[in-house]
């Protein structure tokens, strides 16, 4: 099987700051390069990664030039993995077009403003100057990378619904919790945060520009396959075999899946939809929809 990796990332502590991995434990806080990722993935010949969309790493507002440089540089390289890449950009900064167009590039094929940080406060996304630069986004041919708190998923779908000619691309599937979705005997709490989460994954495949990544599932404890069937699923049929794509969220899927881990199960969890419902998930979908 082929598989294009849509969710990777890297980052040298020696070349760029993250200040949020201060608050992050020895798994995350320490260097990562392409090596770390090949090293992580199975080596028993059931799949081969051809290639990965390299998505922003949120360092420091000083260090971005020199991300976007470093990866472009990358995917330039036809040894490197990458194909592709979504860099980080300010939508409400009045600045952002110039900013945009200095780090103009083919290689580069969309923008992700992280928007589940304390400094981005609910409805930052809908804000008319951040919609006017999404709108812009679509003209250019880019996609918006949606990372948003699982609580704003509502914020999201109101911004793509203003943004019909941009493809907005779900971070995550709305970074929803394996564990509540799969509970057998839910609080009340739980019950309705499980109907807010679906509610909002089905408003959001009602959009045609809208497309999921599967990935980020984070269980806190012990999982299997059959932990993170339900959420998978629900994304799944919500956005139908065209608009769903295979992420790892590699190195953050160290904290609790690991990376060949997440692929076998993926696998399995697909397994019964055919075998060309899996090569548009972990391969054709992204090479459309990131043009690679």
């Amino acid at each position: 099987m082929k598989i294009i990796d849509t969710h990777l990332h890297i980052w040298n502590l020696k070349e760029l700051s993250l200040p949020w991995l201060d608050g992050e434990g020895e798994v995350l806080n320490r260097t990562y390069t392409p090596q770390d990722y090949k090293g992580a993935l199975s080596q028993d010949g059931s799949y081969e990664v051809e290639g990965a969309v390299y998505v922003e790493v949120d360092c420091a507002k000083k260090d971005k030039e020199k991300e976007n440089n470093f990866i472009i540089s990358q995917c330039q390289n036809p040894e490197s993995l990458f194909m592709g890449a979504a860099i980080s950009g300010d939508l409400n900064d009045p600045g952002f077009r110039d900013y945009l167009e200095r780090f103009s590039s083919p290689y580069v094929k969309g923008v992700r403003q992280v928007l589940h940080v304390p400094e981005a406060l609910p409805g930052t996304c809908l804000k008319s100057g951040f919609l006017d630069n999404v709108r812009y986004l679509g003209s250019k041919g880019m996609n918006f990378e949606g990372c948003v708190r699982n609580g704003e998923l509502d914020d999201l779908y109101r911004m793509a619904k203003e943004c019909p000619e941009t493809v907005i691309v779900l971070n995550h599937m709305g970074i929803v919790d394996p564990d509540i979705i799969s509970a057998e005997n839910p609080s009340e709490e739980e019950k309705k945060y499980k109907e807010a989460w679906i509610s909002n994954i089905h408003n959001l495949a009602s959009l045609e520009n809208v497309v999921c990544k599967i990935s980020g599932l984070n269980p806190a404890g012990e999982w299997n396959t059959e932990t993170l069937r339900p959420a998978v699923d629900i994304a799944l049929n919500s956005f139908g075999e065209d608009r769903v794509m295979f992420a790892s969220n590699f190195p953050v899927c160290n904290v609790a899946t690991g990376l060949a881990p997440w692929i076998d199960a993926l696998i399995e969890i697909t397994r019964g939809r055919g075998g060309e419902f899996q090569e548009k998930l972990f391969y054709k979908n992204a090479k459309r929809i990131y043009r690679l």
